[in-house]
């Protein structure tokens, strides 16, 4: 059946999202920001207003002439696909469980909140440095395959997407600069993630059936993403879907554009001014596989994600979320995925639940395997009791 594209200009328009038309027909243009607008003195108010109006509404935009070499972007997706059609035995040689998840082959997860496993598998690289750099900053060490090109195609991808890092990164602050009565310095982010664990993330979505489509089979089920941003470069078939008043719209970006959204530690950071986009990927089409490269922009373990005074102040004045660092976001997320069940205990000690709670914002899974193991201070019981 032909779909009818229905395009929502983010709200911008009076559309009654609950009206009965079909979930699947309904796709969403999301505001798109050209980065030659960002430098233009004439262009760049309209620039952070349209920014500012998609942070703040649905956490989601496109983004044209990032500068990005196409051409790195193009070998790194043909080394992805190289690599994800190899047989699972040669793929396990790259997953290791003591990590985590967070280098190397990975073969599925579940995500927050959800039982069944995502019909996906991905491989995770981060900085490429010295060994001493590495246990400077608290970084793990990547685990390559044996496939040639690989680490090179991606590193090549991985440093270019850095470098686009910085100028979306000053965009964002002079986004939460613009109605700020405590401004915070253009470089802001860039130091908090400079030296952070950012992660590129190399996607493979295996091909389905029709009757799978049909069975609503889910390739990644509805998330948020944890990082400050996601940026994602480029995708080979449909799949990602946006919850937008409570219905599930099909994200239609240009060709030639990026889409950035913002994840739970801008959230966090901002008290909540800008939207940690809740999304999901649905196979659409039978017999098509998709790939798909994603950077997750993260700050170093240590930076504290406290809501700044000036979003606060946007926020009707009242701090809204807890303070913790990247590193405490981090563990609770892992032990809610659970795939990470040793750090419950070093994670217990941190107090960072015991702050959530002050805030409503504890997490339900996590509270639970503290009682469950023992490791529940009285705060964390009470707020159970109550």
């Amino acid at each position: 059946m032909l779909k009818t594209i229905v395009y929502i200009a983010l709200l911008f328009i009076g559309l009654n999202l609950n009206a009965e038309i079909p979930q699947e027909h309904l796709d969403i243009s999301i505001p798109v920001v050209d980065m030659q607008d960002f430098y233009d003195t004439e262009k760049q108010e309209a620039f952070i207003n349209t920014l500012h109006k998609a942070l703040t509404e649905i956490g989601f935009f496109a983004v044209r002439n990032t500068g990005i070499d196409r051409e790195a972007l193009k070998k790194a997706y043909a080394q992805a696909e190289t690599f994800f059609q190899r047989d699972a035995e040669y793929k396990a040689q790259s997953f290791l469980p003591l990590v985590n998840g967070q280098r190397g082959f990975v073969p599925g997860e579940t995500a927050k909140g959800n039982r069944a496993k995502d019909c996906k598998e991905f491989y995770h690289i981060g900085r490429q440095l010295p060994t001493e750099e590495l246990l400077k900053w608290k970084l793990m060490p990547n685990v390559w395959p044996d496939q040639e090109g690989f680490k090179e195609s991606m590193m090549t991808l991985y440093a270019e997407l850095e470098k686009y890092v910085v100028s979306i990164q000053e965009a964002i602050v002079m986004t939460i600069n613009r109605d700020a009565t405590t401004k915070i310095a253009p470089d802001t982010l860039h130091q908090m993630t400079v030296h952070g664990d950012s992660l590129l993330r190399a996607l493979y979505y295996p091909a389905v059936t029709q009757e799978q489509i049909d069975s609503s089979l889910t390739w990644a089920a509805e998330h948020t993403d944890l990082g400050l941003l996601t940026i994602l470069p480029f995708a080979t078939a449909k799949g990602l879907q946006l919850e937008v008043n409570g219905q599930w719209l099909n994200v239609v970006v240009p060709e030639d554009a990026f889409v950035v959204n913002a994840g739970d530690f801008l959230r966090n950071l901002t008290n909540g001014l800008f939207v940690s986009g809740k999304h999901r990927v649905m196979a659409q089409e039978p017999n098509t596989p998709r790939y798909s490269m994603v950077l997750f922009v993260h700050p170093t373990g240590e930076t504290a994600l406290d809501p700044l005074t000036g979003c606060i102040e946007q926020t009707g004045g009242v701090q809204k979320y807890a303070p913790g660092t990247r590193l405490e976001f981090l563990w609770e997320r892992l032990l809610e995925l659970k795939i990470a069940p040793t750090l419950l205990e070093p994670y217990s000690k941190t107090g960072h639940t015991e702050r959530q709670i002050r805030f409503g914002k504890q997490s339900p899974q996590v509270v639970q395997m503290l009682i469950e193991n023992g490791l529940a201070s009285e705060e964390v019981l009470k707020s159970v009791s109550n």
